[in-house]
């Protein structure tokens, strides 16, 4: 196992996706023996930059702790998800967030929220953690246990890659629409 844990957060840095709920967990995250580190990828909003949120990773303390990468894209993007040990979203704004899917598909556990389409993707205990929305407490409850359990992280993420791999892939959509137009 890897000495630092490492959780990736991938989507625009907007409040409803909940990267400043991440931070406070971060900030909390901090303050245990834990050895952790959050890479932060995404575009800047128009109500997040890159730069406010490396202010704030600044104000918090949490420069050993968290990486603000910006955007990153293609194989910059697809290195990240092979590195990581966790998918961290506290999204409290999505319907069907794809970025959920593609962690599950790089084996990634997620940790995420009940919002949308979620609970239909990751099932709580199974493939991830649901957390309750705009809750920094509960976040980091949640990627304290990851850290501190890392074979829970790696079992869960293999359970999201079989998920993905039975539901979510391009053959799994086809065959359910021409099982819909079949019946019609």
């Amino acid at each position: 196992m890897k000495e630092v844990f490492e959780f990736l957060y991938l989507g625009n840095l907007m409040a409803g996706k909940g990267v400043l709920v991440l931070l406070d967990a971060c900030e909390q995250l901090k303050e245990k023996p834990l050895a952790f580190i959050c890479h932060v990828v995404g575009a800047s909003s128009p109500e997040l930059s890159v730069e406010d949120v490396q202010q704030i990773v600044q104000q918090k303390g949490l420069q050993n702790h968290v990486v603000v990468h910006g955007p990153l894209y293609n194989e910059a993007k697809e290195a990240m998800l092979e590195q990581a040990d966790a998918f961290v979203f506290p999204t409290y704004i999505d319907c069907f967030p794809l970025v959920v899917l593609e962690a599950m598909k790089y084996s990634l556990p997620v940790i995420s929220t009940e919002e949308g389409a979620i609970p239909d993707m990751v099932q709580d205990g199974v493939n991830g953690i649901l957390t309750e929305r705009r809750d920094a407490h509960s976040l980091a409850a949640a990627m304290s246990r990851m850290i501190e359990d890392p074979k829970i992280a790696v079992c869960m993420g293999r359970r999201g890659a079989e998920i993905y791999r039975e539901r979510y892939t391009v053959d799994c959509y086809l065959k359910n629409i021409c099982d819909i137009l079949h019946r019609v």
